[in-house]
């Protein structure tokens, strides 16, 4: 009896310690405190589309118990959509269990200046602290080397030197991480650079590598998460983010291209050692074998996902797929390192279906073969000095403007094409020529008018690089819009699809069309069409063609300039597809790249298509 009392009286006590323990932690969870710092520089997302309005309005839908605050810096439109917020200040609000409520408004200045943004993190931090903070930047971003929150009326944009020197000035060197998430709503600022310019000063970053639809985040899911458990933790919230916004970009029609990533900033030291290691390897390879190091690379850098346009119509990022590039230097030793690195840091990640080969993580790589862009990647925060020393030597020149290692493609300008047996267009090159060559593809052009214009070209081509032999498989026919020849170029060649741009007038504007062929489906799909931006940034704006719409094809001469084709409208089912060229003479072209972003096309094949039938000619 009494062993059995002894035991009863030991249960009520551990009851009652537990009880207590619970009750203590679910207090705490209670009363653990979230502050938003929402960086919100309209530009013209919100001047020509209220799309931050309608973000303010998502917010706005969410009860937010009395320990979630979001801190708000409205500027950079030179119209706002929002009642109460002028386009002629920066305005300062709060939402909270109260609503939306003004608390400080200042005479206008750039949000793309560094005093701005610091400014706002040293207001938010004095008036508004909290257990976790989370800082989200709303506008457009343009990859490593153009930043971020370009401010429509001053015409500059914070770069990643900006972002790190305003954190470092109001957080200082706390061996805490300021903020549990900083999230990027803008374009292509998952990047390897990013994360650096934010290490220290965040346990994780959310941002997506693509160029993001104007719809971007779920503001009313993730914050109705935070409001529903404070508790939340920063890698839980990166995935709601994430899989939020895919949901969202669904139901506008934006998820084929669309990715997003959660990075855990604890695993970036030993990401940062992995690439530096690959950097010091490929550096060693190049002074010994430069021809075979830097293309090789290239070859691989320009078959992995490369993020924003990068064609010599718009601008380029040059933000290739880290992963995917360490996956494809097989021949360094260090490359697996950093990729299992990448999938370590990388804790989660979403893609559609035309993004499904990257690993959630950007780098810098000089695809446009620009002396400039590598001088800009070296003012980033920490950039890396072997990648600095790598591309630099890639791209080096003499005094008298000649490259110190000469991808000697020029003399390909004479090598002829022929028809092999099967009627398709074949080259054959010295196999030691060909190991200057890091990329390969065919130009098909046209005879219109006594002029030769450009229909585009496709990296479909077969390449036997030790033999030094290209074929392609090519039957005379040329993807048609509604029946409409377009201007159409492989922008990316991956085992199961190929990315298209098309350079059109949309009612009069331009725009560039993309379009997927899905080789499982043996079919295009047109995933929607942009503007074209001449600012350093791309337009978010991913705009479905409607019946109705009138497109101007854009082709382009030898020369580069301009021709527009025939103008039609778009009436019954808008279709892309393949179709036998219309009747007439055409050239068709290997064309020849080297790491250096040189390019030569090769002598042509002629041959005409007459009633349907296509012709090989000489």
């Amino acid at each position: 009896m009494q062993k059995k009392m002894a035991i009863g009286r030991y249960l009520l006590a551990l009851i009652l310690v537990l009880g207590l323990l619970l009750g203590e932690n679910a207090r705490a969870f209670a009363q653990d405190s979230w502050a938003v710092y929402l960086y919100m520089c309209g530009s013209d997302l919100e001047s020509n589309n209220a799309s931050a309005t309608d973000n303010l309005r998502e917010i706005q839908k969410v009860v937010l118990p009395d320990n979630v605050k979001v801190i708000i810096q409205t500027g950079g439109a030179l119209k706002w959509h929002t009642p109460g917020i002028s386009s002629e200040s920066l305005g300062r609000y709060v939402y909270d269990r109260g609503g939306l409520q003004q608390v400080a408004v200042l005479p206008n200045a750039s949000m793309g200046d560094r005093e701005t943004l610091q400014g706002f993190l040293r207001f938010a931090q004095e008036n508004y602290p909290a257990d976790h903070r989370m800082l989200v930047f709303w506008n457009h971003g343009g990859g490593s080397l153009v930043g971020f929150c370009q401010d429509e009326r001053y015409g500059n944009s914070l770069s990643l030197g900006d972002l790190r020197a305003a954190l470092t000035a109001v957080a200082g060197n706390s061996t805490q991480p300021a903020f549990d998430v900083v999230c990027f709503d803008t374009c292509l600022m998952a990047t390897l650079e990013t994360a650096a310019a934010l290490q220290g000063y965040t346990r994780y970053l959310v941002a997506s590598q693509e160029i993001m639809p104007e719809n971007g985040i779920d503001y009313a899911s993730w914050l109705g998460a935070v409001a529903q458990n404070p508790a939340i933790e920063g890698r839980e919230l990166g995935r709601i983010i994430c899989d939020t916004y895919m949901t969202r970009c669904q139901q506008y029609e934006a998820a084929d291209m669309a990715n997003m990533s959660v990075l855990d900033m604890e695993k970036l030291p030993a990401l940062q050692r992995a690439y530096e290691r690959m950097g010091r390897e490929a550096l060693q390879q190049a002074n010994e074998y430069p021809l075979r190091l830097f293309t090789g690379m290239d070859r691989v850098a320009n078959s992995v996902e490369n993020y924003g346009p990068n064609s010599d119509d718009e601008y380029w990022t040059n933000m290739i797929d880290l992963g995917s590039l360490a996956a494809g230097m097989e021949d360094l030793e260090s490359s697996l390192a950093l990729q299992k690195a990448v999938e370590d840091a990388v804790c989660y990640r979403v893609a559609g279906k035309y993004r499904r080969y990257g690993m959630g993580l950007s780098c810098y790589y000089s695809l446009d073969g620009s002396i400039d862009s590598v001088l800009a990647y070296s003012k980033l925060p920490q950039a890396s000095k072997n990648y600095q020393k790598l591309y630099t030597q890639m791209l080096a020149t003499d005094e008298q403007g000649q490259p110190l290692y000469q991808f000697d493609l020029y003399k390909l300008m004479d090598v002829p094409v022929s028809w092999d047996e099967d009627n398709m267009p074949m080259v054959q090159v010295d196999p030691d020529d060909a190991n200057a060559i890091s990329a390969a593809s065919c130009i098909v052009t046209s005879w219109q008018g006594g002029e030769e214009v450009v229909l585009g070209s496709d990296a479909k081509v077969y390449a036997d690089w030790d033999n030094g032999v290209f074929k392609c498989e090519f039957a005379g026919q040329w993807p048609q819009l509604n029946g409409h020849v377009l201007p159409m170029n492989m922008v990316e060649a991956h085992p199961d699809y190929y990315l298209y741009y098309s350079s059109v007038l949309l009612n009069g504007r331009n725009y560039y069309l993309v379009s997927a062929y899905d080789e499982d489906k043996a079919a295009f799909e047109i995933l929607g069409a942009r503007r074209v931006m001449h600012d350093g940034v791309p337009e978010r704006d991913l705009r479905q063609l409607k019946l109705g719409d009138r497109i101007t094809p854009i082709f382009h001469r030898l020369d580069g300039s301009r021709k527009k084709g025939p103008k039609f409208t778009l009436t019954g089912r808008i279709l892309l597809e393949d179709a036998v060229l219309p009747d007439g003479h055409y050239n068709y072209y290997f064309n020849f790249e080297a790491p250096r972003n040189e390019s030569v096309t090769s002598l042509p094949v002629t041959f005409k298509v007459t009633a349907g039938e296509v012709v090989p000619e000489n």
